[in-house]
């Protein structure tokens, strides 16, 4: 029977290889397009995890950051012209995805800006989208909380309604979005 091998990175294969590897333009490259190539990022996001990747090598080995950190800005300036990054794509995937959910236009900008995405960027988005997109994310929202006319008991739903706007303004819906939501007669048919 074989030994038990130790949990962590007992790997001293993988231990020589990383000490040994100078940490140069190929070596962030080689974390950057790794990252890239499993996930949608924006330039903000590589160039944070990056500077993590930098921080955790150093700590480990005494090297210092500097020069790695100067490289940073080159490396991404790299991977957006050969379109491994793209701030656009990224963000309109974000904003597919979170309008999907039911989330808010208030809720998706404070993500994506928190990403790094431009507010150039996010206006362009943003205008380009049908105005009654925001009434139809509550509505999808409304459902999976079960708010408003998706409550079922009238009772139940007049003793809720002060809860369920709070539910829809804490989301990012304004005030008279979620009374729209909050007091309808029924659900719209088609969502």
């Amino acid at each position: 029977m074989l030994p038990h091998r130790p949990s962590g990175d007992s790997d001293p294969q993988r231990n020589r290889r990383t000490k040994t590897q100078p940490m140069d333009l190929a070596w962030l490259e080689e974390r950057a397009l790794r990252y890239a190539a499993r996930w949608e990022t924006s330039a903000a996001g590589v160039a944070t995890l990056l500077e993590r990747k930098i921080h955790e090598r150093c700590e480990r080995t005494g090297e210092s950051p500097d020069v790695a950190l100067e490289m940073i800005p080159v490396l991404v300036t790299r991977l957006l012209e050969r379109g491994y990054v793209d701030d656009r794509r990224f963000a309109t995937g974000v904003l597919e995805r979170q309008r999907h959910r039911g989330d808010s236009t208030a809720r998706i900008r404070a993500r994506l800006m928190a990403k790094g995405i431009s507010e150039s960027l996010l206006d362009e988005l943003f205008a380009k989208e049908d105005p009654e997109i925001e009434i139809h994310a509550a509505w999808k929202l409304a459902r999976r909380r079960r708010l408003g006319p998706y409550c079922g008991d009238p009772t139940e739903r007049r003793q809720a309604r002060d809860r369920h706007l709070g539910v829809l303004c804490r989301q990012g819906f304004d005030l008279e979005t979620a009374l729209r939501i909050v007091d309808a007669d029924g659900a719209p048919e088609s969502l």
